[in-house]
């Protein structure tokens, strides 16, 4: 109930930001995650033998404008997980996320071609599904209940874009992203988060262009 009511208040504040900007542009977005997990056991120590594993994103924002104040919400598709090897047993972590991501981004350039803009997100993300392979033994994670549903994430940006066209961009964002709730099911005292770097292309589209242009 918890991490619902986080989802619903990351949507309704989005929302209410949005009402004191106006809606600029809306970007669709793809790209790599160089994902792995973020592991410490009971006695605090990580897990070196973890290796990232690379994985697709791809979904859509919207650019709420005031100055160079930024509020962008964001919809994505995104894949998770991690390698490890255990006894020279390869073990690999895949799993599917539809991510809500309410971001804040400030323009420190913002010209009429090109613009760079720093930000952090909040995200809320809930898992499709997943899989588990132990050499070459595959276990659902959904069905076995290993992990859970529900992830909780703090995401900074840098993105760099340039104005081709009055109404079409293009850019180029790195992510970095870190998961803020333990998401393993299991009664031992240690943590696993999501983590991982990314980078998105995105193709924009002005509103405010387009609007101008049918009138």
């Amino acid at each position: 109930m918890k991490k619902l009511f986080v989802i619903v208040a990351l949507a309704f504040s989005s929302m209410t930001m949005a009402q004191s900007f106006g809606l600029k542009t809306i970007n669709l977005v793809g790209g790599k995650q160089f994902s792995t997990f973020a592991f410490k056991n009971s006695n605090d120590e990580k897990d070196k033998t973890l290796k990232y594993q690379m994985y697709n994103a791809f979904g859509a924002n919207a650019v709420f404008k005031n100055e160079r104040h930024m509020i962008r919400p964001e919809l994505m598709f995104r894949q998770a997980g991690a390698r490890t090897t255990f006894n020279e047993v390869q073990i690999n972590w895949k799993m599917n996320y539809l991510n809500l991501n309410v971001g804040y981004l400030y323009s420190i350039l913002d010209g009429r071609v090109f613009s760079i803009q720093p930000g952090v997100a909040i995200s809320a993300g809930y898992m499709l599904n997943g899989e588990q392979e132990i050499g070459q033994t595959r276990l659902d994670i959904v069905e076995e209940e290993s992990m859970t549903r529900f992830e909780v994430g703090a995401i900074g940006m840098v993105n760099a874009s340039a104005q081709i066209t009055p109404t079409f961009s293009i850019g180029l964002e790195y992510r970095f992203g870190i998961g803020l709730n333990h998401i393993e099911n299991d009664i031992n005292d240690q943590i696993t988060r999501n983590l991982y770097h990314g980078a998105m292309l995105n193709l924009g589209f002005s509103l405010q262009t387009l609007n101008k242009a049918r009138i």
